[in-house]
């Protein structure tokens, strides 16, 4: 009689850790899913937000390399910021959101300055 409770406890004692185990799998499954699923959405962000700096730059730098802030003020859309030296275009950044930005050289008026392109979901 006591060996038979033995064996049964044993197979009962594997039973549950088996069980422990596949619940664990999943898990960290669907936790690996939902990581990737955020990096790729980051990912996507920085992207978008670094084709609006090319693009930016592309449209409005001039041959000798100036920015014409003039034709950039009409041209920013929602959920984008451009920040050019002291002058800022778009709307600005909310708080309780991740914000995503990218930085390009440009001249203004012959100087050098930073160009920060910001967007947020």
């Amino acid at each position: 009689m006591r060996k038979g409770q033995m064996i049964f406890a044993e197979e009962s004692l594997s039973l549950l850790m088996a069980f422990l185990a596949t619940i664990l799998l999943f898990s960290s499954f669907f936790i690996l899913n939902k990581r990737t699923y955020t990096d790729i959405a980051d990912e996507r962000m920085f992207l978008v937000a670094d084709n609006i700096a090319d693009s930016l730059v592309k449209k409005y730098v001039d041959s000798a390399g100036n920015l014409d802030l003039t034709k950039l003020n009409a041209t920013i859309k929602d959920k984008v910021e451009v920040a050019v030296g002291g002058a800022h275009f778009g709307s600005s950044a909310p708080d309780n959101v991740n914000v995503y930005s990218v930085r390009r050289l440009v001249f203004v008026d012959g100087q050098p300055s930073q160009m920060e392109v910001k967007v947020w979901p």
